[in-house]
Order: C-alpha cells, then sequence, then structure tokens
C-alpha cells in the first residue's frame, strides 16, 4: 500500500499544527513571553531591573519603578511628546537603548 505524498504531508501539516493551535486555545502555549502560565501579565519588578522587556511600555517601567516618564524621557534625549504607551524597543536609537535603561535605573536605585 502507497500513501500518495500530497495526503502524507496535509496529515503531518494538520497534526502540527492542531497540536500547536490546540495548546494555544486551551491556554497552555504562550510564545509572546508576555503572558506567565497562569494568563497574567508579566510585569516588571522594582527589584530587579532585568525584568524590563522591550515589549514593555514607558509607562509601565515608569510606574514599577517610580521614575516620571518626563524623567525618562529627558535623560535619553527623547522627545517629550512621546506617548507612554510606546513599546521601549520602538524608541530604540543611538540615545536610548533597554541596557542603558536598565544601568540608569540601576544607578538611579543605588543610595
Amino acid at each position: 500500500m502507497k500513501i500518495n505524498p500530497f495526503i502524507y504531508g496535509v496529515v503531518v501539516l494538520t497534526v502540527f499544527l492542531g497540536v500547536i493551535f490546540g495548546f494555544q486555545a486551551v491556554g497552555i502555549w504562550s510564545t509572546s513571553g508576555k503572558v506567565d502560565t497562569s494568563g497574567q501579565a508579566i510585569q516588571p519588578s522594582s527589584t530587579d531591573v532585568n525584568t524590563i522587556k522591550g515589549w514593555m511600555t514607558i509607562e509601565q517601567v515608569s510606574a514599577t519603578f517610580g521614575v516620571p516618564t518626563a524623567e525618562i524621557l529627558t535623560a535619553f534625549n527623547l522627545p517629550a511628546d512621546t506617548p507612554g504607551s510606546t513599546a521601549l524597543k520602538d524608541l530604540e536609537s543611538d540615545t536610548f537603548d533597554i541596557t542603558a535603561l536598565r544601568t540608569w535605573l540601576q544607578n538611579r536605585q543605588q543610595p
């Protein structure tokens, strides 16, 4: 008995994608890194600057570390009219990157 290669390809693809989409549908599989296994949104930790991720917004970092948004924008020479809902990765330039933000916040927290 010979299996048609087209049918075989369709079955393999269906099983592969079915597993991924099935687990995503029940909340077991997440590739975004924005939620934990229980479905709760991941937030930066005020005690660890390494929890800051590129998809997080200026507002999230500002609220967590108690730093006014305007102070972050000024420290990195970013436009003052930058919305707080802007993702950190969208602001990367010669004057700003996430590593520099982490270092700046860490130095700011030290007595």
